[in-house]
């Protein structure tokens, strides 16, 4: 198996899809995570550990989908999370795929969310997602029980206003999870914003079916003929994690 290693958060190079903090005395055990999804979802959940490393970091696999879970994240990953979090946990965990193909994402990033669903309920903690930045208590996920991939469970679509320019800043964020750039679009003010939040919606679920976005200059045919096309690449650090976006533009 290819060893993984370990890159730290201010380097923006891998980030994981939950960071779960928590308090207690030790380690959650993986077995316990084993038997909470087996008994939740059915299972079978393998549990294989990874070369190397410490009996917290493993492979869980559910069929053909793997994530890698880390139920004690040493200092040098923790720590500035915990500061950038403002957490006052004493234990960090993380959960991310170990492969992520167009084919499968659903499926995978639906795997990953029950993991760290599961390790929220055992632990008592607070899960963060990193791409949507949503936090989700035991209370929260009680509310989401994951029996199936439903994308508003992994999507946020965001509305900015009282810009400079006078324009309402709309845009995704959670299409990271999928290997995707997330998009935005800038509207009049004064405009509803419902048909903005379900056109956008049915590109995200387009994108995630291509797997791809297209290039900019490039258009996208949804279900309802409607025309998207990409108009600009750009950055942006608004959330202080680096949101990667392509500007869209539609006509009806």
């Amino acid at each position: 198996m290819k060893k993984i290693r370990r890159k730290a958060v201010h380097q923006e190079l891998k980030l994981p899809t939950f960071l779960i903090g928590y308090a207690a005395p030790e380690p959650l055990p993986a077995g316990f995570l084993s038997a909470w999804f087996n008994q939740e979802y059915g299972g079978p959940l393998e549990i294989r550990l990874m070369p190397g490393e410490s009996s917290t970091t493993f492979e869980a696999r559910h069929g053909p989908w793997a994530a890698l879970t880390d139920t004690n994240l040493p200092p040098d990953i923790g720590d500035p999370w915990h500061e950038r979090l403002g957490w006052g946990h004493s234990r960090a965990a993380q959960v991310l795929p170990l492969r992520l193909t167009n084919r499968d994402s659903r499926d995978i990033v639906l795997h990953v969310t029950r993991l760290a669903r599961g390790l929220t309920l055992l632990t008592g903690g607070t899960a963060y997602d990193t791409a949507t930045g949503a936090y989700l208590n035991p209370s929260d996920w009680s509310d989401r029980p994951l029996r199936a991939f439903e994308l508003s469970e992994h999507l946020r679509i965001e509305e900015v206003s009282g810009r400079e320019d006078g324009r309402v800043w709309f845009h995704t964020r959670g299409l990271a999870k999928f290997g995707l750039e997330d998009i935005e679009i800038y509207r009049p003010v004064g405009l509803s914003e419902s048909p903005v939040i379900e056109v956008m919606t049915e590109i995200a679920e387009s994108l995630i079916d291509l797997g791809k976005a297209p290039n900019v200059g490039e258009a996208l045919t949804l279900s309802t003929g409607q025309s998207v096309r990409i108009v600009r690449h750009r950055t942006d650090q608004s959330y202080s994690i680096r949101l990667n976006l392509r500007e869209i533009e539609w006509t009806p």
